[in-house]
């Protein structure tokens, strides 16, 4: 069936699909609250009258919904009546908006609350899913448009290229704990007789046959998959809002673990978290490469790492690796070394035979000959650096 005209144009402005949908429901609420089930039935009267519905939707919304949300709210609605060429008094409408007031939401998961949510399920996409926001930082608003395409292998984590094709695309990384928990996800989806390729999404919606098409997920699925998680995580609530935001509490505990460190390179982080404007002209004079940004990622691997075994086991790879590095570095030394002590020695062994066969040392007195000899020792030092 072919959609409204009216319709067709309000999309039309609309660019991400994950935008269109988060407009359109608004748009459907309207409609809703307007007791019609026809698009075309919200133009069917003169600008003056639909003025005053709008403002009657205004008043409604300020008497059930956060002041923070309703200019979210009514945003899709004014998009809806500008691409139907309707001129409304929006000037008049935003004075009506209440005033905002201060945020809640300004805290952050620990590690001990995403090892609870890991324990509150059996799901290996719910255990992808959180290990994925944790370890890459991505807003959640990624997922309805990330393919097995844009995730590559590197080492023993995994490339993610977030927002591929459009102009806020970069690059983040997953730990090798996210990485397994997301192979052990795909290796489930494969059973089930899901064929993937680089099209597929990411995570998909829940399925009851596995070779059917896969419908990616949307952030209303994911945010129901992580609330089933939450039930041991304490959280507090003032007025509609938790202390800690479900899904953005995963990146804000991405952004404070990776910038805690001592000696994070700020500017790097940023471009991991996909702050491209946060200081000012690094995407002209310091387009930082994918292997930089790998660099500088493996450094937080530890500290993003959520399960304690994991991080114990990595910990003892490192210090084992470190020790190996030392040792390496002790030999070397030691090579070195004793390639200089022969060198040193050979040399000391020409300069005595060359003295013992010159007539003219005969005449010098024995402290002349051990002043020359002292000075000839340190100068062959000098040449072969010992």
């Amino acid at each position: 069936m072919a959609q409204k005209r009216c319709l067709v144009m309000f999309l039309q402005a609309l660019g991400s699909p994950v935008t269109r949908e988060n407009y359109k429901y608004q748009l459907d609420r309207f409609m809703e609250w307007n007791k019609t089930h026809d698009y075309d039935d919200l133009l069917k009267a003169d600008e003056k009258t639909l003025q005053r519905n709008l403002e009657d939707y205004l008043i409604y919304l300020k008497d059930n919904f956060s002041p923070n949300y309703i200019p979210s709210i009514m945003q899709p609605v004014e998009l809806f009546y500008t691409m139907n060429d309707v001129n409304l008094n929006t000037k008049r409408l935003h004075k009506m908006f209440p005033t905002r007031t201060k945020k809640g939401g300004y805290g952050t998961y620990k590690r001990e609350d995403i090892q609870k949510m890991l324990l509150a399920t059996k799901k290996k996409r719910t255990r992808a899913l959180i290990l994925f926001l944790s370890s890459t930082g991505c807003r959640v608003g990624v997922i309805p448009e990330l393919k097995l395409g844009h995730i590559t292998n590197i080492d023993d984590c995994k490339k993610v290229v977030c927002y591929a094709g459009d102009k806020e695309e970069y690059v983040t990384f997953m730990t090798p704990e996210s990485s397994k928990a997301f192979d052990d996800y795909l290796d489930e989806r494969q059973q089930d007789n899901e064929r993937l390729t680089p099209e597929s999404p990411a995570f998909r919606k829940d399925y009851v046959i596995g070779s059917a098409p896969a419908e990616t997920m949307l952030q209303g699925t994911v945010r129901n998959a992580l609330t089933i998680t939450l039930k041991d995580v304490q959280k507090t609530k003032t007025g509609n809002r938790f202390n800690i935001p479900t899904l953005h509490g995963l990146r804000k505990y991405f952004n404070i673990t990776l910038k805690s460190r001592a000696n994070a390179n700020l500017s790097i982080c940023e471009k991991l978290m996909g702050h491209s404007v946060t200081i000012p002209l690094d995407n002209h004079y310091a387009p930082f490469s994918d292997e930089a940004l790998f660099e500088e990622y493996k450094k937080a691997i530890l500290d993003l790492t959520i399960s304690n075994e994991d991080r114990q086991r990595q910990e003892i790879e490192s210090n084992k690796k470190e020790i190996e590095n030392l040792n390496k570095e002790k030999s070397e030394w030691e090579k070195e070394r004793a390639e200089k002590e022969h060198e040193y020695a050979k040399r000391i062994k020409e300069e005595i035979l060359k003295e013992l066969k010159d007539p003219s040392n005969s005449d010098k007195s024995l402290k002349e000959q051990l002043d020359s000899n002292r000075k000839q020792s340190e100068k062959i030092k000098d040449d072969v650096g010992f």
